[in-house]
């Protein structure tokens, strides 16, 4: 019991804190996944300030101090019931660790994979910033402003309110989260954000440049995409190609030399379907398809006059994938036509988000 001592009298409080957009409800039984750094333990720790510390015990299974103790479900169902415990937190928790879970009036799990339970329990997916996010976490700047500093810090919840350099930050997280090799792996992974590319060509690509075997880096490879590090992104036109696609385009920058503007910009794009929940595919080297048929093509410093001539050169591919309209996402440009039935219109990011969280 003297483990459930120390973290039922452990400080819980946090400061700086801002709100997100997502909100914990009153169920019974709670389960919050997401990302490395998403947020969650944060999102729970301000939720518990509406309580009686008293009534609640937060259990964090990362403390070091597990590194030579143990805890069993029956000393935490004891704890509870002795303390008259309410509100239950289990924390970067592994998935089937105790056989039963603690009976609570409100037991919240936290971890950064997604896990099918076979008992009735609510789910929230909690991923990194969107920029509507990110906006409101700045305390002034102009909307192109704050837009520059979305692109330099991109979507960890912790670089949209530090003023310390962000490649310190990124060093800290990625120290923080990570072991040796998925930290080689995580560069091998930044590297080909944004292209085409199997599974086995990411393993080739890393046995060239570090020690590693194949079935450690399938493992993690299958790990990275169960927390939502990585996602493939299928092709509407070769179903067997996809695009790997990187959870934080800043961060990818930070790894690797390969991804210059373009690159983080169409990331920063798809992310932000991904994150709005959009139906998406890819389409030809940097174009993406929604459900609705919609073509969003990240276009950053395209003029109307000359997207004009290669709308017109593409016009029949657009037919053929029976695209209803065509958004040109821009830096900071505004336009729009239609050629025969197809509406192209040019946005800046920051006004395409909006219709896109809208939607």
């Amino acid at each position: 019991m003297e483990l459930l001592e120390y973290f039922y009298d452990r400080d819980n409080n946090i400061e700086n804190y801002h709100p997100r957009k997502f909100h914990i409800s009153e169920a019974e039984k709670i389960f919050i996944y997401g990302s490395p750094a998403s947020g969650k333990t944060s999102l729970v720790l301000d939720y518990l300030k509406n309580y009686d510390s008293e009534k609640i015990l937060y259990i964090d299974f990362q403390d070091p101090k597990f590194a030579f103790r143990d805890v069993m479900e029956e000393d935490i169902q004891s704890f509870v019931m002795v303390n008259e415990i309410d509100y239950l937190v289990l924390d970067h928790y592994e998935h089937e660790y105790f056989e039963t879970l603690p009976q609570v009036k409100q037991l919240i799990i936290l971890s950064s994979s997604f896990y099918e339970y076979e008992e009735e329990i609510e789910t929230l997916e909690l991923p990194l910033l969107d920029y509507e996010e990110f906006y409101s976490f700045q305390k002034r700047g102009t909307e192109r402003q704050i837009f520059n500093h979305f692109i330099r810090r991109g979507t960890l919840p912790a670089l949209a309110i530090q003023s310390i350099p962000k490649e310190q930050l990124f060093l800290n997280f990625i120290r923080s989260h990570f072991n040796e090799s998925e930290q080689k792996l995580l560069g091998v992974l930044a590297h080909f954000n944004g292209a085409t590319v199997t599974t086995f060509q990411l393993y080739t690509h890393a046995k060239e440049r570090y020690k590693i075997s194949k079935d450690l880096i399938y493992k993690q490879i299958k790990s990275f995409k169960e927390q939502g590090i990585i996602t493939f992104i299928n092709d509407i036109e070769n179903p067997k190609q996809k695009r790997l696609l990187f959870f934080d385009f800043a961060l990818a920058k930070y790894l690797t030399l390969t991804q210059n503007f373009p690159k983080q910009f169409e990331t920063m794009i798809a992310l932000s379907l991904v994150k709005h929940q959009v139906p998406f595919k890819s389409f030809s080297a940097n174009a993406y398809i929604t459900h609705l048929d919609q073509l969003i093509l990240p276009a950053p410093f395209e003029n109307e006059e000359s997207f004009w001539k290669k709308a017109h050169n593409k016009f029949t591919t657009y037919k053929k994938q029976n695209i209803k309209k065509v958004y040109i996402i821009t830096v900071g440009t505004n336009f729009e036509f239609r050629i025969e039935n197809i509406i192209f219109e040019a946005l800046p990011f920051y006004e395409w988000v909006v219709i896109n969280d809208e939607s």
